[in-house]
């Protein structure tokens, strides 16, 4: 067991092919798949312990084991276990990894061992986190990672039985939502490390994994009977089983990704936006101590290269930065299921643009006391509404309401978006533009 360096491992790559290592035949997808069997890695998903094992530990336990190896004692004869466990001895005092993470490296080790996988990658080793550089590629490749591994290994640290995945905080967690989504391939464990189901893979076509096999539950009693995985881990997450199952990243269904997410928490404010990158399919930088900034970041970039208007389907505090955006993805837990009506768009479209002095976009704009409208529409400070779309409540439609904000006519802020019915045909037609700040 040792960490290795990816550009090393690609040179043993390049010298196994100049020794025709690999089955190349004329077709190049033979020579490809033969390379990719030779490095393919199961990757790790879990929740983070307390003193968990660092890339930093495993520096440690490479100087240890050089000097074992230079005072003649058996290394190699050395198993796993005890390896980590030299590192526990010989690690600073304030920094000793706990048992717990030794136990859970050491059963991901075995896994993998098992179904015959010789790389293993886990966010705890194998990220310097002392490199900001590092920490930024690996944060804005992690989808990818997850992506292309053989095997995603998610290890369930509160559940017994796959009656208690329910209550498992790892379907809590911001960064876990991509680690269920962009593997082809995965695998759910137990606390016990027992797999929940019986499958290869979890994600299977053939079957979809069944589980329920008469077990006993926490807390007593028995559960029984057969169930589908994906269905059951779709009343769990509020994620559709085909989206569980086939997800692709992208700027489409922006709005409903928003309300996975906003089921999701993280320790850090910035990773809120961070864990998001690869679902959206998005090019962000990371500056760990913007805090709120990067949602708002986040949101634009989405903005700029994409016109699903769902973006804007949330309900709470607005960015600090742009009333026409959510301050976090929280905000998106109740969608009133906006859906782009080409009747209330300028010339059928829907385009907004980021400028300096806010959002700019063409909607047609009604001024509110010209209007018999509701009550409930006028909000302090309220003067105008828009239709942006179709309600999911039949008949409705999607209006939102807005403020001035500056003295030029046309600069407005969000107050609220709500959900009522209309007669469309009471209204002017006529876009203008506008700039939402």
């Amino acid at each position: 067991m040792t960490l290795v360096d990816r550009n090393i491992l690609l040179g043993k790559i390049g010298e196994k092919i100049e020794q025709n290592h690999f089955v190349c035949n004329k077709d190049e997808c033979d020579c490809f798949e033969s390379i990719k069997e030779e490095l393919k890695y199961s990757i790790l998903s879990h929740r983070w312990g307390y003193n968990e094992v660092t890339f930093r530990h495993f520096q440690l336990l490479h100087e240890e084991l050089v000097r074992i190896e230079e005072s003649s004692q058996a290394r190699e004869t050395m198993t796993i276990s005890e390896k980590l466990h030299l590192l526990r001895r010989n690690a600073p005092l304030a920094d000793v990894p706990s048992n717990a993470s030794l136990v859970k490296l050491v059963n991901f080790l075995r896994v993998s061992s098992e179904r015959q996988i010789k790389y293993v990658w886990a966010d705890t080793i194998c990220i310097n986190k002392d490199s900001s550089a590092e920490l930024d590629e690996s944060i804005r490749s992690m989808f990818a990672w997850y992506r292309d591994s053989h095997i995603c290994v998610v290890y369930l640290g509160q559940t017994d039985h796959y009656v208690d995945m329910e209550r498992d905080a790892w379907f809590t967690r911001g960064w876990t939502l991509q680690e269920l989504l962009a593997p082809k391939r995965l695998a759910f464990y137990s606390s016990s490390w027992m797999q929940i189901t019986s499958g290869d893979s979890d994600k299977s076509p053939v079957y979809w994994a069944r589980i329920g096999d008469r077990r006993q539950r926490r807390g007593g009693g028995e559960a029984s009977g057969e169930e589908l995985l994906w269905p059951h881990l779709a009343k769990i997450t509020g994620i559709e089983a085909e989206d569980l199952h086939n997800f692709q990243p992208g700027l489409y269904d922006v709005g409903k990704r928003m309300t996975w997410a906003s089921k999701r928490k993280t320790t850090r404010i910035e990773d809120t936006a961070y864990c998001l990158i690869g679902m959206f399919d998005v090019n962000l930088s990371i500056a760990y101590g913007e805090k709120e900034r990067a949602f708002y970041r986040l949101q634009v970039e989405i903005l700029q290269n994409s016109d699903d208007m769902t973006l804007f389907d949330w309900e709470g505090e607005a960015s600090t930065y742009n009333s026409m955006l959510a301050a976090s993805p929280n905000h998106f837990s109740n969608p009133l299921g906006l859906r782009m009506d080409q009747s209330t768009l300028a010339d059928g479209e829907s385009s907004f643009m980021l400028t300096n002095v806010g959002i700019r976009t063409s909607l047609v704009v009604h001024q509110i006391d010209r209007y018999a409208v509701r009550p409930s529409w006028k909000l302090p400070g309220a003067t105008a509404f828009s239709i942006l779309g179709e309600s999911s409540q039949p008949g409705h439609h999607v209006i939102m309401i807005l403020g001035k904000a500056g003295d030029h006519r046309r600069q407005y802020r969000r107050l609220k978006l709500i959900s009522d019915k209309l007669d469309l045909l009471s209204y002017k037609k006529v876009p203008e533009v506008i700039l939402i700040k």
